[in-house]
């Protein structure tokens, strides 16, 4: 797990490069344009023209590489990013690292809504009216997804995305303080762990024990791109 042992150096990085006319301290600002937030929090960004970024995660969560996801290896994606995200390797993550997560892994997604001074505590909430640039290339690459359950509504009536739920398969804002079960503003790795089965359970659609790109759904701003090509 190198790569992740990586990661916030590449999150500073990005935010220290910006690209001529974008704004600076953004990801847009190094030229990404999609963005996938996956069930453990992790965000998978990618550029114009590449697959949208959700095989990224599955080709990573994928451990022996068979076009399946399991439970233990979906436990394993979960216990890797807690240990790149719980720096001082006390077993908890807690509201520095949260803060840390939120305004270097995502700002494009938590620090607008800050500058905005519309924050909803405990957890910072941003609701999301217009997807911006991300999805604006739907393509999958390998596999198929499935439809999104919400494009029926999104052509009725608009729908307000809060936070990470517009760019990952869950209804949830803020995949960190969703797995504080407790609510102490503490998250251990027994909580992010249990969050990943309570997790599985909802994703595993068919209820075979394994997860396959094709049964998971597209995200909000896949299904957003999606119908603006339509």
């Amino acid at each position: 797990m190198m790569r992740r042992a990586l990661l916030a150096m590449a999150a500073v990085l990005m935010l220290s490069s910006p690209a001529l006319g974008a704004q600076p301290g953004t990801p847009e600002a190094a030229g990404f344009t999609q963005l996938f937030i996956s069930p453990c929090g992790e965000p998978y960004r990618g550029r114009p023209g590449d697959p949208y970024p959700i095989v990224l995660w599955f080709k990573q969560a994928d451990l022996n590489h068979d076009g399946k996801i399991d439970l233990t290896e979906f436990r394993a994606d979960h216990a890797g990013f807690f240990d790149a995200l719980d720096s001082d390797g006390n077993g908890v993550i807690e509201s520095a690292e949260i803060s840390f997560y939120e305004n270097r892994f995502l700002p494009d997604v938590y620090r607008r809504q800050q500058e905005l001074g519309a924050l909803a505590p405990p957890a910072k909430l941003i609701l999301v009216q217009g997807l911006g640039a991300y999805g604006q290339d739907p393509n999958l690459g390998e596999g198929a997804q499935g439809p999104p359950p919400s494009l029926g509504a999104q052509r009725k009536a608009p729908i307000q995305y809060v936070g990470a739920a517009a760019y990952g398969l869950l209804a949830e804002p803020e995949p960190l303080t969703a797995a504080d079960a407790n609510l102490d503003g503490r998250i251990t790795k027994a909580e992010f762990l249990a969050a990943a089965d309570r997790r599985f359970k909802q994703l595993d659609r068919r209820g075979d024990g394994e997860l396959t790109l094709d049964e998971l759904p597209m995200t909000a701003a896949q299904a957003a791109a999606a119908h603006r090509r339509r």
